[in-house]
């Protein structure tokens, strides 16, 4: 039988895991790298993420060109056992947030 929590949507909040930086972070590093301060690396380090992920925020298009390689690349080797597996884990992730109160059905 299904979380109750599975109805919850957790995209683009605070508990949303696969978000690194938020938008005033981003903009911050526009601004730094725009400046010309420091490059690419030391932003990365700075705010605790990768290269690539500062280079998708400061140079137009990277961003999308490395989605549609990534989506090129695993449509070949997409294995289900690690989609259930990674499906299983946010279930019992969001299931962990809606015990704790952190956050709630629609309807409640």
């Amino acid at each position: 039988m299904p979380y109750k929590s599975e109805k919850i949507k957790i995209e683009g909040t605070m508990f949303d895991r696969r978000r690194k930086l938020t938008d005033e972070q981003k903009e911050q590093i526009k601004m730094i790298y725009n400046s010309g301060v420091c490059g690419t690396r030391p932003l990365a380090k700075q705010f605790g993420v990768s290269k690539s992920t500062i280079r998708a925020i400061v140079i137009p298009g990277v961003a999308e060109k490395n989605k549609q390689k990534i989506k090129e690349h695993w449509r070949d080797y997409s294995d289900r056992k690690q989609l259930t597996k990674a499906t299983r884990e946010t279930r019992h992730y969001k299931q962990k947030l809606y015990l704790e109160n952190k956050i709630k059905l629609e309807d409640e």
